[in-house]
């Protein structure tokens, strides 16, 4: 039960914690948006997730962003997205349009579950940030549709696993560096030895990125993808 309710008061701290810039208090629950949908009753759906469940949560106040996605009160919007369908298409667009928005949090403030602190140019040059809570994202030069070409011209697809006709999804974690530089590349969800070598080799081999700003700043970024290794 504490799980449950750690997740769900997280998220009512921060978001009480901007809308507390504003004159008014919070006198409303926000709409919620879970994995590309939006919810009836959204703050009471998010009891049934345990803080291990959620990937990230994106706040939106400003009733201009927040008419973008089909909300158009004041009661502000939040933008949940659980681990296991963060890799989804509708997920990966959804989080296109949310840093498109350049949603930048005060420089003098981050918001970390109900907390405020005050960092340091330098703390923050030097921290790694989840790709989806930060003022620009990370991106390769051309955007994913280019990212997924590379991968498409990149590919070697194992013989064996060719053979023995294996297929599926990869998903993998790695760090954007300030540099635009990959590194930490890592499997979360494998295929096969060798399919998952084939894929940490493609992502390693990858063309500098466009780093992640923060603050006004290049920051190292933890970015999550996945390659889809598939037989004609």
């Amino acid at each position: 039960m504490k799980k449950y309710l750690f997740t769900l008061l997280s998220l009512l701290t921060l978001f009480s914690a901007l809308q507390a810039q504003e004159v008014s208090p919070v006198t409303a629950k926000p709409s919620v948006i879970l994995d590309g949908k939006l919810l009836l009753n959204g703050m009471d759906t998010l009891r049934k997730f345990k803080k291990e469940d959620i990937e990230s949560a994106t706040i939106l106040k400003d009733r201009n962003k927040t008419a973008l996605f089909g909300i158009n009160d004041n009661n502000g919007l939040l933008i949940v997205f659980t681990r296991a369908k963060q890799n989804t298409a509708e997920n990966i667009a959804l989080k296109e349009k949310i840093a498109k928005l350049n949603i930048a949090t005060k420089p003098d403030m981050v918001m970390k579950a109900g907390q405020t602190v005050n960092p340091s140019r330098d703390s923050i040059a030097k921290g790694t940030f989840d790709f989806v809570s930060i003022e620009k994202q990370p991106e390769f030069p051309g955007g994913l549709k280019a990212f997924y070409q590379y991968l498409s011209a990149n590919i070697k697809y194992p013989k064996e696993s060719a053979r023995n006709k294996i297929q599926g999804r990869v998903f993998l974690s790695f760090i954007v560096e300030k540099d635009g530089e990959l590194s930490n590349v890592k499997i979360m969800r494998g295929v096969s030895a060798d399919i998952n070598e084939e894929a940490i080799r493609v992502i390693s081999g990858s063309p500098k990125w466009n780093p992640g700003i923060q603050f006004g700043v290049p920051v190292r970024v933890k970015y999550n993808i996945n390659v889809n290794f598939a037989l004609n």
